[in-house]
This record gives structure tokens, C-alpha cells and sequence, in this order.
């Protein structure tokens, strides 16, 4: 019997979203730039590496952005990202 872990890892490796066409969920990417004070608002801009394309994201204001935190990120289908936060704690594989 496969995990949830393991179901949910499949279903996003087909591409598309898990079961009954959500119209937002969340998925890990990775923190690829952060340009100080580059945002519309005058945070930081950050830049993230999801399903192997850069995508800039806005993110919620405790977490501040590094370069290279694994994050979890709201996708939306009307394709954009909200960080959530650094995801830490991750099980060894």
C-alpha cells in the first residue's frame, strides 16, 4: 500500500493537479534569487525554481526569502505562486 507521501508525489509528477481539478495547491520549489527591494511594494523579489521553470513569487510577510530554502508554494490555476514558507524538518529519503 502506497503512503499519501507517495500518492501525492505521483500525482504531481503526471503534471497536473491531484484529483478533481482543484483550482490551488501546494507544491515544494526551491529559492533560486532575492533582489533587495526589486518587489512593486519595495521587499524583496524573489525568484523560485518550480516544476524546473524560474517563476518569480510573491511570499507572506514573516517569511523572508534566502536563496536556496526549499519552499512551499500555493499554486493557483491562474498560474500564480504565493511562498508560504521554508519547509524544514524534511524526512530523509
Amino acid at each position: 500500500m502506497a503512503s499519501a507521501t507517495a500518492k501525492l508525489a505521483a500525482e504531481i509528477l503526471r503534471g497536473r493537479p491531484p484529483q478533481g481539478s482543484p483550482t490551488a495547491w501546494v507544491e515544494p520549489a526551491t529559492v533560486t534569487t532575492v533582489a533587495s527591494g526589486a518587489a512593486a511594494d519595495g521587499n524583496a523579489l524573489a525568484t523560485v525554481t518550480w516544476r524546473g521553470t524560474a517563476v518569480q513569487a510573491a511570499y507572506l510577510s514573516p517569511y523572508a526569502p534566502a536563496v536556496g530554502h526549499v519552499v512551499a508554494v500555493l499554486y493557483q490555476t491562474s498560474g500564480s505562486l504565493l511562498i508560504l514558507g521554508r519547509m524544514v524538518g524534511t524526512p530523509p529519503s
